[in-house]
């Protein structure tokens, strides 16, 4: 199935965070801008925590969270339940998956309610399989078993290839300056941990698509950091091969071999970006989210992931947080969502060309911003 025929059409959530009552309706991009504290940040930690459900890691997200009473919308003696509903398109039909989940002792979440839909283009009629009440963690994926219900298969699909990047902690500790371990390249986690090991296994790799992607990510680390001759991910105890884990190296335009350590965190963010971006097609998840994609890179480094970003939507939907100005500017209208905070709630208003069609015969979208003429500003 082509990428085109296939997509997340709604997202409605209900009590999570900031996120009292929201609609947003994602496109094959969708760039959210507001402030600091609007509540973007908030539906992309949402987005994670359904990831997550469908492995059976809800407790283990709550808990991370600072438990329950921290994600219901100004806590459980305002908000009792928080309402979750995705809807999945493709060519000849349109499912969806939804979740009730109520506060419970321990500080932990219930599950009231979880069930998936299913109905055919062209029909109104819509079928609804319930998958229970009563437990803590979700069962998705016992009812999308091997002689499963075929609704649920296809949601489990769904929430399998979405995926979260967040490329924050550039610091000397950071997961994406450590070694990684050589085996673990099933795909590029979302902080990045294993970024060494997934790209010498494109470097090394014999499948055309994934020497492509290769090339395609080198080329792009070259124009944003010329100084950068070549990257070199290397065997840390080549004695070892089967055993050893994973080293970013690089070598200069001198031909000097330097590590992980020795590039800024600039540099760093935009390897993990264009990797994330830039790996194979079958590689790539359908729907793929990223927070503050802006941070640490130069003006013309915020061009080439714009780029980057249009050709990957052909293959994946995508999800930018941001709150850089210049970012707009290389998008369309109509894929900018203006998210703001009043009194405790967030919203999220996608922007209207016709409406700024006058506006933008004088102005860029970045100047209409400062111009607060489209809102979003603190």
């Amino acid at each position: 199935m082509s990428a085109e025929n296939r997509a997340i059409t709604r997202i409605h959530v209900e009590g999570f965070r900031s996120l009292q009552n929201v609609d947003l309706e994602p496109g094959r991009v969708t760039v959210l801008i507001g402030a600091n504290g609007a509540g973007k940040s908030n539906l992309l930690s949402l987005l994670r925590m359904v990831a997550l459900m469908r492995t059976q890691s809800l407790r283990r997200y709550v808990g991370e969270a600072g438990g329950a009473s921290a994600l219901l919308h100004y806590g459980p003696k305002l908000t009792k339940a928080l309402n979750i509903r995705l809807e999945f398109e493709q060519k000849t039909a349109t499912n969806a998956y939804s979740a009730r989940l109520g506060y419970a002792a321990g500080d932990t979440l219930l599950f009231l309610d979880e069930a998936v839909e299913h109905r055919r283009a062209g029909s109104d009629v819509t079928q609804l399989t319930s998958l229970g009440a009563g437990h803590k963690e979700s069962i998705l994926e016992e009812a999308a078993g091997e002689q499963g219900d075929p609704t649920a298969k296809a949601v489990r699909w769904w929430l399998s290839k979405t995926n979260f990047f967040h490329f924050h902690d550039t610091s000397f500790a950071a997961p994406l300056r450590q070694n990684s371990r050589q085996e673990d390249v099933r795909f590029l986690h979302s902080d990045g941990s294993n970024l060494a090991a997934y790209l010498r296994s494109l470097a090394i790799s014999e499948e055309p698509a994934r020497q492509a992607a290769w090339r395609r990510i080198s080329q792009l680390v070259r124009r944003v950091a010329p100084f950068i001759k070549s990257l070199q991910p290397t065997l840390v105890d080549p004695a070892n091969p089967e055993t050893s884990s994973v080293r970013l190296d690089w070598v200069d335009e001198r031909d000097q071999l330097f590590g992980p350590h020795h590039l800024s965190d600039g540099t760093l963010r935009c390897i993990a970006l264009f990797t994330a971006l830039g790996q194979p097609v079958d590689s790539l998840p359908a729907f793929l989210s990223i927070d503050e994609p802006e941070l640490g890179l130069h003006p013309a480094a915020l061009g080439i992931l714009a780029s980057l970003v249009r050709s990957t939507s052909t293959h994946a939907q995508i999800l930018l947080a941001t709150q850089s100005p210049a970012l707009l500017d290389l998008f369309e209208p109509q894929e900018v969502v203006v998210t703001e905070r009043a009194q405790g709630a967030t919203t999220f208003r996608r922007l209207d060309p016709e409406r700024l069609k006058g506006w933008l015969e004088d102005y860029s979208l970045s100047e209409l911003y400062d111009k607060n003429v489209l809102g979003g500003r603190p």
